[in-house]
């Protein structure tokens, strides 16, 4: 079985879909999911209106990837029906997008036109059913699907009798310039040394102390990074995989050998033990040793007991004066703490005194000095509070001008305002008037017209 998946960075829905579908399909077996049709044109059109979701809010991903073109196909068995192996291949697609895109849209089409294999085409999109995100698998994601997709076959439709591609054991690879090396002279130098000099390592190492001191002894050096294990060769520091040259079986092999091999040389390392057979006592488990201590005499054995009668008494005699000071201890008055700060304090001028060999001035005046200095920095201190509060004030004044400002603004408004609403007042009271005047021919009356 062939699994495989390109993808594209343009909106070829329509070209993708017309090479899908272009007469060597079987349409009975067709796939959609998330797409409500089988017509070519709706499956575009709705390919492309879920494209438009990472396009319209998302412009970084406007040149990236838009749909996927996988392909899964099976080699034909002769042994089986064509209908039983087209029914196999499309539940494997389908347990394949269950894995592989479970909330995309999916369009997948059964062709037949090969004699050796049968083949699904299957069109995916970049993002799930209306998501601005795109929809990505990592690589070791997507050989994991693989793996298992393989696996799953292999076991649940034995009948197709599928070859084991995608888990197959790793095998020597070569580069272009190693193949041809190869095809010219037979063999490859660098990598066919370093693979005698292994196997020779595998075959003879039986504890990992030996291991190593093998691989040191034939100037190699195994080192993992990630979960990739690899070997230098200190003799022109090329590194190769043990995958790419085949030796990873052979070391997984050995290591386990060695694994099994390393808790019994434990067992056996460790001190052996003897039976206390004396009459009449019980048997005890006794540790044995090589070479057994001289006996204790008897005064070494009194001089041990008198000294060890004397540290206790002392430690005893140190315990009750510590627990004496301790009950005579009492909270001390004011008064009293007053008099011992002012010891203190003679103290540390006697001691300064001291350093400054007895100098009784000199260091009176530097406690003058650390005084003076504490004053000093209280007063300016002082004295930024004072600015500081002169500053905010000042601010509080421009405050209010600047309210007082505003409001006279407002009262000129207001003003004016009034003003154009007496000016209009008196205007329609004049028209009034006037067209009252003309009705019953008599003179103006312009007071009677304003107070109506």
């Amino acid at each position: 079985m062939i699994i495989k998946s390109m993808s594209r960075k343009s909106a070829t829905f329509g070209q993708l879909l017309n090479y899908m579908e272009d007469g060597r399909h079987d349409k009975r077996f067709t796939i959609d999911q998330n797409v409500f049709s089988r017509d070519k044109d709706k499956v575009k059109e709705a390919f492309e209106y879920n494209a438009s979701f990472f396009n319209l809010f998302n412009k970084k991903l406007k040149d990236g990837v838009y749909m996927y073109h996988d392909i899964i196909s099976i080699t034909k068995n002769n042994e089986l029906t064509e209908e039983r192996q087209k029914e196999c291949l499309r539940e494997i697609v389908l347990e394949y997008i269950s894995k592989r895109a479970e909330n995309n849209l999916v369009y997948a089409v059964l062709h037949t036109d090969k004699a050796d294999n049968l083949h699904y085409h299957i069109m995916i999109s970049s993002n799930e059913v209306e998501k601005e995100n795109k929809h990505r698998l990592s690589k070791f994601e997507y050989d994991k699907i693989k793996k298992e997709l393989e696996s799953h076959v292999l076991e649940k439709y034995p009948e197709l009798k599928q070859a084991k591609i995608i888990n197959k054991p790793a095998t020597e690879k070569l580069s272009n310039k190693g193949a041809e090396l190869k095809r010219r002279t037979g063999k490859t130098p660098q990598r066919e040394s370093v693979k005698e000099r292994l196997k020779t390592i595998f075959d003879s190492a039986k504890t990992k102390q030996e291991f190593f001191e093998q691989l040191e002894k034939h100037k190699l050096e195994i080192y993992v990074r990630g979960k990739t294990i690899s070997v230098l060769d200190k003799e022109n520091n090329r590194k190769h995989r043990l995958k790419t040259l085949g030796m990873l079986d052979d070391f997984n092999r050995m290591s386990d050998l060695l694994e099994k091999v390393e808790p019994q040389q434990k067992t056996e390392k460790e001190p052996s033990y003897q039976e206390n057979t004396q009459p009449y006592k019980e048997k005890v488990r006794v540790k044995s040793r090589a070479k057994e201590e001289p006996p204790k005499t008897k005064e070494k054995t009194q001089k041990n007991k008198s000294t060890d009668k004397e540290q206790a008494s002392t430690q005893k005699q140190q315990s009750n004066n510590t627990k004496s000071q301790q009950n005579e201890k009492e909270p001390l008055s004011d008064y009293d703490k007053e008099v011992q700060r002012r010891i203190d304090l003679f103290k540390k001028m006697r001691e300064d005194m001291d350093k400054n060999d007895h100098n009784y001035e000199k260091s009176y005046n530097r406690w003058d000095d650390i005084k003076g200095k504490v004053m000093d920095i209280l007063g300016l201190f002082d004295g930024l509070i004072g600015i500081f509060s002169a500053t905010r004030a000042g601010a509080d004044v421009d405050k209010e001008d600047g309210r007082h400002q505003q409001d006279s603004h407002y009262d000129e408004q207001w003003k004016e305002a009034e003003i154009q609403r007496r000016v209009t007042l008196l205007y329609k009271a004049r028209q009034k008037s006037e067209s009252k005047n003309n009705d019953n021919d008599n003179d103006d009356d312009y007071g009677k017209s304003f107070w109506k």
